[in-house]
């Protein structure tokens, strides 16, 4: 399991592309589904959906013997939580508004296993329950562990660089939606938002990281591509069943 999430970090931190989406509903079969399409990941979306650890930790048994990665959008900054779908088997978190260097740091010591960082214990299903040794589970998590951090408030865009600074994130994940919100626009094409998502993936790129966006369709991919963005979350399994189910309807009218 490591393993593989280990090898989907490199892939991320490389700069490869790599595209995902997020999963909304908190079904185990939508996973193993998702696992068998191709895609290189999905982020349960534990800031907007209804998953719970034990949602999550359902998830995570289905797909790790597919070897498939899982992050965890976190609802919020709780390091206990991250811990928990860490020690579950997901292989990143995804966590929202970050805006300064000590909600970086902070989420680094969430993720990491360092001197004041992440709780440590093998008994779960990242550590096979216990069949772990300490010493070889601290590293094997450390080097798979991926951590993204969102950039979606107006304080973020003006601290990218102390945001940056900080050892152990892996991506800038620009979020659209809220930046425009922070941003007083009224849509993500807004010059505003636009120009921010520009100085994301400069920033990014300055400091090594790799650089992600949620896009709606394929389509958009190539415009983001040209600035430096390679992780791509495509909307949702939601809105991919929906747009299916409607192609389907549609060829009986």
């Amino acid at each position: 399991m490591l393993e593989a999430s280990a090898a989907f970090r490199d892939r991320c931190r490389k700069g490869e592309i790599v595209a995902g989406t997020f999963q909304k509903t908190p079904s185990p079969q939508i996973s193993e589904v998702l696992a068998l399409s191709g895609l290189d990941f999905v982020i349960l979306d534990a800031e907007h959906a209804p998953f719970g650890i034990d949602a999550i930790d359902h998830i995570l048994g289905v797909t790790a013997s597919r070897g498939f990665p899982v992050l965890v959008r976190v609802p919020d900054h709780r390091a206990a939580f991250m811990g928990v779908c860490l020690d579950a088997g997901a292989a990143g978190i995804v966590l929202p508004h970050v805006v300064d260097r000590r909600t970086a740091e902070v989420a680094v010591a969430a993720a990491r296993f360092t001197e004041d960082g992440r709780g440590l214990s093998p008994s779960g299903r990242a550590g096979n329950y216990g069949g772990a040794a300490l010493g070889d589970f601290i590293e094997a998590s450390n080097r798979a562990v991926s951590l993204w951090c969102q950039i979606e408030d107006r304080d973020a865009i003006d601290r990218l660089d102390e945001i940056c600074a900080v050892e152990g994130i892996d991506a800038l994940f620009v979020g659209r939606a809220d930046l425009m919100r922070s941003l007083g626009a009224r849509s993500m094409l807004d010059p505003a938002v636009e120009r921010a998502s520009e100085r994301v993936a400069k920033a990014g790129q300055r400091a090594g990281k790799a650089l992600a966006i949620m896009i709606a369709s394929p389509e958009e991919a190539p415009r983001w591509r040209a600035l430096g963005y390679s992780i791509f979350i495509v909307g949702t399994e939601q809105a991919m069943l929906k747009s299916a189910a409607r192609a389907a309807k549609a060829a009986f009218v």
